[in-house]
C-alpha cells in the first residue's frame, strides 16, 4: 500500500537501479565474451585437437600463484612425433607462423580486404584446414610457395608466376606453384596463408627446433575430447594445453587471445566498482526518499509500529522496486555492450570480427546484484527511521536534522584518514605497492567525503554565503537560507555529483599524466638521428646489421617490445608484477638511447643480465649486482643479474634485456624499431638516402627522423587514454543520470515550499532566481570538492610514477567534466522548478509532501 501511494518517492531508486543493472549486464557481457572464443576457427578447422605450449606460469613462495601468459609458449619439434604415435591420431602436424606478405610492382605490401597481413606456414599444415589445391601443385623445392586463393586473386598471381615476398629476411623472389582454398568456407580468411616448403618455413620462423602448435587430425570415429585426454596422458610431465572445439581459435589467433584477456581484466576490475557505486547511489536516493517520508514513518512509529515492521516494510518495497528495475535494465545493458564493442573496436582493443557473447548469465547476475544492492541500501537507511523512540518521532519529523549519526561520522572520518595515509605512501616508498595504494586512497577519500557530505555542504554554504548574498540580492538570501537549513537534502544530490567528478579525476588524470611523461621520456631519451619502422609488424632483424655497415653510421640498435612478469615474495606469499620490456641489441646502445642511468651501466648488458627502471628495482627489492626474478614471455623463470638502474622506464619499458634473450623466449621475429646514429662528421642527408635505399630490401620499412617516434608515442598514449576513458564514460554517465534523478526528486519535493513563498508575496520569477543561485552553489561545491579532494593522491601517484609532482590535466578534458557537471546540475534543478511552478499556489500548498 505504501509503495502504491509513494511511487514518486521511489522513482529515484528505480532509475538508479535500472542504470546499475544496465552497466552490470554490459560488463558481464564483456566478461563472458572474454571467456568465449571471439572468432571462429579457420586454419585449424580440420584439426580435432590443437596442442599448444604453456599459457600460464606458476610462482611458488610459501603459497602458489598462477598467472596467464600474453602468448602460448613454443613447443619442441620432437613432440610432433610423440603425438603422432598416440592411438586415434591419423596425422600430427607442427605449425609455425611468421610474416609473409606479397610485394606488388610498386614496392607496396598487399593486404587482405580486412587490412590484415598474410602469414607464412609450412605446406604440411595445409592438412589442418583442410586446404585443397584448386590449381597447380604443392611446393616441393626451396623457393616455391602456394598462395591462398583470395590473396592470389588480389595480387593477380597464378601458378608459374614469380612473387616477391617480405618475410623475416630481406625480401626475396619465390615461384608460385599452386593456389589453395579452405574446404569449409569460401569466405576470405582472417589472415591469408602463404605455404612454403617445410625447410623454408623452419628457417624463416627463426627457430627451426620449435613449433608454435601441433594440429592433430583424428582417425575416423575418434572422439576429440577422448583424444585430447590421451595426448595429455602420453605427454605427462610436459607443460602443454590441448584445445578442442571453439577453443582452437585461441591458438590460431594470438590477437584474439590478447583481446580476450583485456576484456576479462576490464570487466573484472570495473564490475566491482560499478556494484559499489550502484550501492552508494541507490543508498543516496533511498535516503532522500526516506527523508521525504519522515512524517509518515514518524506517524507509524507513534502508533506503535515496531522497528522490525519498519525494516520489513522497507525491505519489501526495495525488493519490489529492485526486481522490476533490474530486469528492465538488462535490455538497455545489451545495447550498452554493443556500443562498447563498437568503441573498443575503434580504438583497437578488440578485432573488428570479434563476436560478443550475449548469454543469459550476465543478466541473471545483474538482477541478483541489483536486488542485493537495493536491500543493503534499504536496510542501511531504515536504521535512521527506527532509531528514534516513538514518543519523539513526530517532533523529529517536523524538521530537517542536519546532524549525522555517530557511526556514519566515525566511518567517514576513518575512511578519509585512511585515504590520506594511503595517498602519502609514494613519498616514503618507491614501489608499485605505494603507487597503487595512493590511487586507491584517492577513491577512498572521495567516498569518505560522500559519507560526510551534509556537514561538508553546510560548511561550503557558509563559506559562499557572504559573496552570494552580496552579489545576488534578496533571492540570494533565500537561496543561502534554504541550503543552510536543508543541507542533508542538498547533500543527497551534491554527494554523488562530487563522486562523479572525483572518480573521473582519479581515473583519467593518472593515465594522461603517465602518457605525457612517457612521451617526454621517449623524446629526451632517444638520441638517435634516424628511426626505422615497419608497416608489416616490424623491421626484419638483418636490417640492423645492414644499417650498421652503411658509411657514416656510428651505431644501429634494434628494439623488440614484449610483455613479461617479475615476482618477489611478500609476507610469505608471491606477488607477480607485469612489465613492459624491451629487448635490445647491446652494441652501441648508449649511442642511440639515453635511459638516464642512475646506477651501473647498460654497457655491461649481455646474456644473463638485465637493466631495470628505478620503480621496478624498488618494487622487486633489488639493486645493481643482485638477481631479479623474471618470468619471460614464454613463462620460463630466469634470474639475471641487474647491471643498471635507470629513470626513463615509462618511455622505454621497465625492463631492458639483451635481444637474444627475447628471441629465445618469445615468438617475436621482427624488430619493432631500429635506431640509427650517425657519426659526428657524417653527412646525414646521405645516410638518410642510404637508409631509404636499404628500405627497398625490406618493403614496408619507413625512415623517420628523430621526431618521428614522438608521433608514434603520441598515438600510443592516446590509445591508452581512450582505453581508460571508455568504461569511465559509462560509469560517469550512470552517475550523471543518477545525480540528475536525485536532484529532480529533491526539487519536486519542494512544491509546497515554492507555493508558500508565492503565497507570502514572492513572484515566480524570484523563486526561479533563487533556484538559480542554489544551482550555482551546488555546482561550485561539487566541482571544488570533487577536484580538490583527489589532488593529494594524484600528486603523489605522479611522483611515484614519473618522479615529478606536476600533473598533466588536458584543459579540454577538465573543462568537459566541469561543463557536464554544470549542465547536469542546472537542468536537474531548474527544469523541475519551472514545472513545479505551473501548479497554482493555493492548490500546491495542500499537496502531499
Amino acid at each position: 500500500m505504501t509503495l502504491r501511494e509513494r511511487k514518486a518517492g521511489l522513482v529515484g531508486a528505480f532509475v538508479a537501479l535500472v542504470g546499475a543493472s544496465a552497466l552490470i549486464t554490459a560488463f558481464g557481457i564483456l566478461l563472458q565474451s572474454g571467456i568465449g572464443s571471439g572468432v571462429p576457427t579457420q586454419r585449424y578447422a580440420g584439426a580435432a585437437v590443437v596442442v599448444s605450449g604453456r599459457q600460464t606460469f606458476k610462482v611458488h613462495d610459501g603459497k602458489t600463484k598462477e598467472k596467464p601468459l600474453a602468448e602460448p609458449a613454443a613447443l619442441d619439434r620432437d613432440l610432433v612425433r610423440r603425438i603422432a604415435r598416440v592411438p586415434g591420431v591419423r596425422e600430427a602436424v607442427g605449425d609455425v607462423s611468421f610474416p609473409a606478405q606479397v610485394v606488388n610492382d610498386s614496392g607496396d605490401l598487399v593486404e587482405g580486404d580486412n587490412g590484415r597481413p598474410s602469414t607464412g606456414h609450412g605446406w604440411a599444415s595445409a592438412a589442418l584446414g583442410p586446404f585443397e589445391l584448386s590449381d597447380g601443385r604443392a611446393p616441393e623445392r626451396s623457393g616455391e610457395v602456394v598462395l591462398d586463393a583470395h590473396l592470389a586473386d588480389r595480387a593477380d598471381l597464378s601458378p608459374g608466376d614469380r612473387v616477391k615476398l617480405a618475410t623475416t629476411e630481406a625480401a626475396a623472389w619465390f615461384k608460385v606453384t599452386g593456389v589453395a582454398t579452405l574446404k569449409s568456407t569460401d569466405e576470405e580468411l582472417r589472415s591469408a596463408p602463404v605455404f612454403f616448403t617445410e625447410s623454408d618455413a623452419a628457417r624463416l620462423s627463426g627457430d627451426p627446433g620449435r613449433v608454435r602448435a601441433v594440429g592433430v587430425v583424428a582417425a575416423p570415429g575418434t572422439d576429440a575430447g577422448e583424444l585430447a585426454d590421451r595426448i595429455k596422458d602420453k605427454l605427462d610431465g610436459q607443460d602443454i594445453n590441448t584445445r578442442t572445439g571453439s577453443d582452437r581459435s585461441q591458438v590460431e589467433n594470438p590477437d584474439v587471445a590478447t583481446a580476450r584477456s583485456d576484456l576479462q581484466e576490464m570487466a573484472g576490475s570495473l564490475g566491482a566498482v560499478v556494484i559499489l557505486i550502484a550501492m552508494i547511489v541507490v543508498s543516496s536516493t533511498l535516503a532522500l526518499s526516506v527523508h521525504q517520508r519522515r512524517r509518515e514513518l514518524a506517524l507509524l512509529r507513534a502508533v506503535a509500529a515496531t522497528p522490525r515492521q519498519i525494516y520489513k516494510m522497507m525491505a519489501a518495497e526495495a525488493l519490489l522496486v529492485s526486481s522490476v528495475a533490474s530486469v528492465l535494465g538488462c535490455f538497455p545493458g545489451i545495447l550498452v555492450a554493443q556500443l562498447m564493442r563498437a568503441a573498443l573496436t575503434t580504438i583497437g582493443m578488440v578485432p573488428e570480427d570479434f563476436s560478443f557473447s550475449y548469454g543469459p548469465l550476465p543478466m541473471l547476475v545483474a538482477v541478483f546484484a541489483g536486488i542485493v544492492a537495493a536491500e543493503v541500501a534499504a536496510l542501511g537507511v531504515a536504521r535512521k527511521a527506527v532509531a528514534i523512540r516513538p514518543v519523539e518521532a513526530m517532533g523529529d519529523a517536523a524538521m530537517d536534522q542536519p546532524k549525522l549519526g555517530k557511526g556514519r561520522v566515525f566511518l567517514g572520518v576513518l575512511l578519509f584518514l585512511l585515504g590520506v595515509a594511503a595517498s602519502l605512501l609514494p613519498l616514503f616508498f618507491g614501489s608499485i605497492f605505494a603507487v597503487a595504494g595512493a590511487g586507491s586512497g584517492g577513491l577512498v577519500m572521495v567516498i569518505a567525503v560522500l559519507l560526510l557530505s551534509p556537514p561538508v555542504v553546510a560548511l561550503s554554504t557558509r563559506l559562499l554565503a557572504r559573496p552570494v548574498r552580496k552579489r545576488t540580492g534578496p533571492h540570494g538570501w533565500l537561496a543561502v537560507a534554504n541550503t543552510r537549513a536543508n543541507a542533508r537534502r542538498l547533500a543527497a544530490g551534491i554527494g554523488p555529483l562530487t563522486l562523479a567528478i572525483g572518480f573521473a579525476m582519479v581515473q583519467l588524470v593518472i593515465p594522461t599524466t603517465t602518457a605525457e611523461a612517457a612521451q617526454d621520456q621517449a623524446e629526451q631519451g632517444i638520441v638517435a638521428d634516424f628511426t626505422l619502422v615497419g608497416s608489416a609488424g616490424g623491421v626484419p632483424m638483418p636490417a640492423v646489421e645492414d644499417a650498421a655497415r652503411l658509411p657514416g653510421v656510428a651505431a644501429a640498435t634494434g628494439v623488440m617490445r614484449v610483455e613479461l612478469s617479475a615476482s618477489r615474495a611478500v609476507l610469505d606469499s608471491p606477488e607477480i608484477f607485469e612489465y613492459q620490456a624491451q629487448g635490445v641489441t647491446p652494441r652501441g646502445l648508449e649511442k642511440n638511447m639515453d635511459l638516464e642511468v642512475t646506477d651501473g651501466s647498460v654497457s655491461r648488458l649481455r646474456d644473463g643480465t638485465v637493466a631495470l627502471s628505478g620503480g621496478a628495482a624498488s618494487t622487486l627489492g633489488v639493486g645493481v649486482g643482485e638477481r631479479a626474478r623474471l618470468h619471460l614471455p614464454d613463462g620460463v623463470e630466469a634470474e639475471p643479474v641487474v647491471v643498471a638502474v635507470y629513470k626513463r622506464g615509462l618511455g622505454f619499458g621497465d625492463v631492458t634485456l639483451p635481444q637474444q634473450t627475447v628471441l629465445d623466449h618469445s615468438s617475436h621475429r621482427l624488430d619493432d624499431t631500429v635506431f640509427v646514429k650517425a657519426a659526428p662528421d657524417a653527412d646525414k642527408d646521405k645516410i638518410k638516402a642510404a637508409l631509404e635505399d636499404l628500405g627497398k630490401r625490406y618493403p614496408g620499412t619507413d625512415v623517420l627522423d628523430d621526431a618521428g617516434l614522438s608521433a608514434a608515442q603520441e598515438s600510443q598514449a592516446t590509445s591508452s587514454v581512450l582505453t581508460s576513458a571508455l568504461p569511465l564514460a559509462l560509469v560517469f554517465g550512470y552517475l550523471a543520470i543518477s545525480v540528475a534523478n536525485t536532484l529532480v526528486m529533491a526539487t519536486l519535493s519542494r512544491i509546497r515550499e515554492f507555493a508558500l513563498l508565492r503565497l507570502v508575496g514572492a513572484p515566480a520569477g524570484q523563486v526561479i532566481r533563487m533556484m538559480r543561485v542554489e544551482t550555482v552553489i551546488v555546482v561550485i561545491t561539487a566541482v571544488v570538492i570533487g577536484s580538490v579532494v583527489p589532488l593529494l593522491p594524484l600528486v603523489t601517484v605522479s611522483l611515484g610514477l614519473t618522479g615529478s609532482p606536476v600533473l598533466y590535466i588536458p584543459p579540454l578534458l577538465y573543462l568537459g567534466i566541469v561543463a557536464a557537471t554544470a549542465a547536469i546540475g542546472a537542468l536537474a534543478i531548474l527544469l523541475p522548478t519551472r514545472w513545479a511552478l505551473r501548479t497554482a499556489p493555493v492548490h500546491a500548498i495542500g499537496l502531499r509532501e
